[in-house]
């Protein structure tokens, strides 16, 4: 595979990322917990990708999601898992009226460390 199909391939995984991120905005915030993570080399898109599973509870009823990040290089990825742990808390954006979809956004997690410190 050739640079420019790598490139093709992150490229079109990024704006699937930034569509689902711009969906969610005005979602509900909910805390979560990470269930598990898992850096994978050339998993998508032939691109170094990080899948986190988390789990979070509304009005009593257990939920999941999960998340796909790819990235450009291994490292940025290895980083990445080091944030997302099994058994950290975490924040998701939440669809008010569909509480089965959710959201895991890096820039919430920068917000939510801002906002305590």
């Amino acid at each position: 595979m050739g640079l420019l199909d790598f490139l093709i391939d992150y490229v079109i995984a990024l704006v699937v990322r930034l569509g689902r991120a711009g969906v969610s905005s005005n979602w509900n915030l909910v805390t979560a917990t990470i269930a598990g993570s898992q850096f994978r080399d050339n998993s998508v898109w032939n691109c170094p990708t990080l899948h986190i599973v988390y789990v979070y509870q509304i009005y009593g009823q257990i939920y999941g999601g999960e998340d796909s990040k790819t990235f450009f290089f291994s490292i940025f990825a290895e980083r990445d898992a080091e944030r997302f742990t099994r058994g950290q808390t975490v924040v998701v954006r939440v669809h008010p009226d569909q509480p089965q979809r959710s959201v895991l956004s890096r820039a919430d997690q920068a917000n939510r460390i801002k906002a305590a410190g």
